[in-house]
């Protein structure tokens, strides 16, 4: 048996200048897309996608079914479906320019059902009425069989209203949703910008998930990334962020190698500050994706960060220490990366605030006792990890 989603990019209105509802973006993110990650966290193998032609915004949505490992098929009736489910599948359907909740989807839609609101006052803001108490709410889960009577019907019906009344014909069961959801403008049909725009401030809020004060400069730097992220998220910002690390990164090398270790740690504080806004400013843009890409230069700098904080160390050490220039700081990352794996969750992201780190080294560098502090930071963290780990089995 396999699941599959229905998707439609139809769109009723006839205004031509208006973005079609299924082509508004939430978050970076066109509201078809959001459906889309919706069906894939549903456990949704394949994706029927009812379009008209077939654009960039359709071919965008088959790149991102396909990176999540899912087989997009658009087409253009919805008799072509009986070829693609059989009646022991599953079907979920979404209609067009509804933005559902996730969480209420994942919760509800686990075995066949219609997802529905009260008639009040759901009617009021367009939603399709199934009887005199209750509207669709825009999402339902029915048995594959219904395919079969969907292909008896005109080949220019609409595909998910002619779905819901099969599934009421056949007594599948309703589940009312709260209003709630329609007064907070968490559930959304045909949005305008009014309500994506409050909407979307929600959701940034929601999937930034920001570092405690635990971690003083990544909480600070994260919540300037939040700042940026609802201005303008879904842009270019997440690759200039991590251009910019890079670049800072690179120079901070060449300061150092160059003699210059005060403007050497100086840009190394831009760059863990950078990096730190780009990862909070991509996990809200990549939120709801079931597989989200790691573009390479970010898994570069991932990598490449903490050695080369490790090889300022030791070009600000004493040249008359030896090996131990980079046995010490090799030792502190060490330390740094254990905490962050076996510390209890409150605590993981102390030891990765490289932002904090960087700054309590820059009076070491200018005080000629880099050596010296980052000796003293290596034992002060050896304690703490006694103190912040877990319990043991």
């Amino acid at each position: 048996m396999l699941r599959i989603a229905l998707l439609s990019v139809l769109d009723g209105q006839s205004d031509p200048r208006k973005v079609p509802a299924p082509f508004r973006r939430l978050a970076g993110a066109r509201l078809v897309e959001r459906q889309l990650d919706i069906a894939l966290a549903a456990g949704c193998e394949s994706i029927a996608c009812l379009v008209n032609v077939v654009g960039r915004e359709v071919m965008d949505l088959q790149h991102r079914a396909e990176a999540a490992g899912a087989r997009f098929i658009a087409i253009r009736e919805p008799r072509k479906l009986s070829g693609l489910v059989t009646a022991s599948d599953e079907l979920l359907v979404i209609a067009p320019g509804i933005l559902p909740d996730d969480e209420v989807i994942l919760r509800h839609l686990a075995k066949p059902c219609i997802l529905a609101f009260p008639e009040d006052p759901a009617i009021n803001r367009g939603y399709e009425r199934i009887d005199a108490h209750f509207a669709w709410a825009g999402a339902l889960l029915t048995k594959g069989n219904a395919v079969e009577t969907l292909a008896q019907l005109p080949g220019d019906i609409d595909a998910p209203s002619a779905l819901l009344r099969i599934a009421l014909q056949s007594g599948m069961r309703t589940v009312p949703l709260e209003t709630r959801l329609l007064e907070e403008h968490i559930w959304l049909r045909d949005p305008s910008p009014e309500e994506l725009a409050f909407r979307e401030k929600s959701w940034v809020s929601g999937h930034a998930d920001v570092a405690a004060f635990t971690a003083p400069g990544l909480a600070i730097a994260e919540r300037m990334g939040v700042r940026l992220a609802q201005d303008t998220i879904g842009g270019r910002l997440p690759r200039i962020l991590a251009l910019s690390a890079a670049l800072s990164g690179l120079l901070a090398l060449s300061s150092a190698i160059g003699g210059w270790l005060l403007p050497a740690f100086g840009l190394a504080i831009l760059a863990a500050l950078l990096f730190a806004m780009e990862e909070v400013v991509r996990r809200v843009s990549n939120a709801g994706q079931v597989k989200p890409r790691v573009p390479p230069l970010i898994q570069a700098i991932t990598i490449l960060f903490d050695p080369l904080l490790v090889i300022l160390i030791a070009l600000a050490s004493p040249e008359d220490t030896g090996w131990l220039r980079l046995f010490v700081p090799a030792i502190l990352f060490g330390l740094l990366h254990l905490g962050d794996r076996i510390s209890v969750p409150r605590w993981r992201r102390s030891y990765a605030d490289r932002v904090l780190l960087t700054v309590m080294l820059l009076p070491a560098v200018i005080l000629g006792v880099t050596q010296p502090v980052v000796a003293v930071l290596s034992l002060a963290i050896l304690v703490t990890l006694f103190l912040t780990s877990g319990p043991r089995d």
